[in-house]
């Protein structure tokens, strides 16, 4: 008795690979949905980047356009009004001249000096780190802040005046009228109200 194979339909291996292709078929189409819609975030992304780059070359385009209309205008008004064109020059040596004094130390920038006020009598000496100097008039104040000045050329002198602790009797409000007088040319302490009225 001889041996078959059993018969069996050809659909049964069909059918298995069918859905597998249906399978792959699928996961192409929504591949390709995935891929477009990168796409399009990538097309939106290089429009909106597009459009930023545009505002901002046309923002720096009218700036150069302005900066070159105030830079013609200037030059008009330098032509037209010498006068003007000094003062603009004097500006921005002023302005120099600030930015630079923002950045020196105060010490750099003021000639502190102290004037004693003596509690027994209410006169006023300055010590010069030797010895004290007794101030008796104007003329002396005078010459003392003459010599003060040359000492600190380049710097802001200031007088303060080193009233003593505790204030009794000296000195004598027609005393502090004296030194805000013989002291009106320069910075000090003193109170502005001590000027005396003409």
């Amino acid at each position: 008795m001889a041996l078959h194979m059993p018969h069996r339909s050809v659909t049964r291996f069909f059918v298995p690979l069918i859905d597998v292709l249906i399978l792959l078929f699928c996961i192409f189409l929504l591949m390709e949905f995935n891929s477009e819609t990168k796409y399009e975030q990538q097309s939106a992304d290089v429009e909106t980047q597009s459009a930023q780059t545009r505002i901002t070359e046309e923002a720096l385009s009218s700036r150069t356009r302005e900066i070159q209309r105030l830079e013609e205008k200037l030059q008009n008004m330098r032509e037209q009004n010498p006068e003007a064109a000094n003062l603009i020059e004097e500006i921005e040596r002023l302005r120099k001249e600030l930015d630079k004094l923002k950045n020196q130390r105060p010490q750099d920038r003021i000639a502190f000096r102290i004037i004693d006020i003596d509690p027994k009598d209410g006169s006023i000496s300055h010590h010069d780190g030797k010895k004290a100097e007794p101030i008796a008039d104007g003329n002396a104040a005078k010459a003392l802040i003459t010599r003060h000045k040359k000492q600190s050329v380049g710097r802001e002198l200031y007088y303060h005046f080193l009233y003593p602790r505790p204030r009794k009797v000296y000195p004598l409000l027609g005393q502090e009228e004296d030194y805000a007088e013989w002291f009106k040319g320069v910075a000090n302490s003193l109170p502005p109200s001590l000027e005396k009225k003409k």
